[in-house]
């Protein structure tokens, strides 16, 4: 049986690749009009704005009817559903994820999967698993190979400022204190369990990128090479200049960037910068 893969917004999948997997919006609401994320909301349109809202954008699950559309709308084209949904750690996308697969004309035929990331990190998964998941001819097989994947994958990325993490709950306030205290950039990563800790601190914007590398170069130096993935909201400069050390000092199959999306953007902010890889075992 061929399978769908299908993901959220939050996935931050490049218009390129999008084609590839079934892709449900998330609402961001911003002076209490909501838009959906690659609809009627791009990060070319929502980036300008951020700097003058007085109040953050809210963000919240897919509507269940979207969810179901697009399960649907795999189930009708004779395959069965693999949807891989934003960080059960981050969000209750994955809760509803449940609830629209009991709501299937076919609900034993979608297999909802919690991909424990964000960004295009969980975007990079869901397209390789797209484009290798029709190669297993039971879902046991093909969820043990999904399974491996996110147990692998690797989410490391600084900030240009904690304050957004701390106003929407996602880090503490004593760390956004502290960081803004003492002009800290930190470096976080999401952990095992698909919830954002801080990792380490540096002094300054070059020496956080250059940490990124350094925490790579670490955890990938036995490994084959592989595609890596970048992220950044508003900061091309940043993410080409991470490419570029990275290309220098690591051997990898290729590395792709994309722009964070309204969905992270709104809980990170402008500034950010993220590595997305592959690892022997989850750090």
């Amino acid at each position: 049986m061929p399978y769908t893969v299908v993901v959220d917004s939050s996935a931050d999948i490049p218009p390129k690749y999008a084609d590839r997997v079934l892709i449900v919006p998330m609402p961001v609401t911003i002076d209490d009009k909501t838009y959906l994320e690659g609809i009627d909301l791009f990060p070319e349109n929502f980036y300008p704005l951020f700097s003058s809202l007085q109040i953050l954008p809210k963000t919240s699950q897919p509507n269940l009817k979207d969810l179901l559309d697009r399960y649907e709308q795999a189930l009708k084209g004779g395959n069965e559903v693999v949807a891989i949904h934003l960080s059960s750690g981050l969000s209750s996308t994955v809760s509803s994820a449940f609830l629209a697969r009991d709501m299937c004309s076919q609900p034993d035929r979608v297999h909802v999967i919690d991909s424990l990331g964000a960004s295009f990190g969980y975007g990079l998964l869901a397209l390789q698993v797209a484009a290798e998941i029709n190669s297993y001819h039971s879902w046991e097989d093909a969820e043990r190979f999904i399974l491996e994947k996110i147990q692998r994958m690797r989410y490391v990325f600084t900030l240009d400022t904690l304050d957004y993490l701390v106003k929407g709950g996602r880090v503490s306030k004593t760390a956004g204190f502290i960081g803004g205290l003492l002009d800290i950039k930190p470096i976080l990563h999401i952990t095992p369990d698909g919830k954002i800790e801080p990792f380490a601190k540096v002094r300054s914007r070059r020496a956080a990128i250059r940490k990124l590398v350094e925490i790579m170069e670490q955890e990938v130096k036995d490994s084959e090479p592989e595609i890596i993935a970048i992220s950044h909201s508003n900061c091309p400069e940043d993410a080409l200049t991470l490419e570029e050390e990275i290309r220098s000092r690591i051997p990898v199959k290729d590395v792709w960037v994309s722009q964070i999306g309204c969905i992270i953007g709104s809980h990170t902010g402008p500034g950010t910068v993220a590595l997305f890889y592959p690892v022997s075992k989850r750090v």
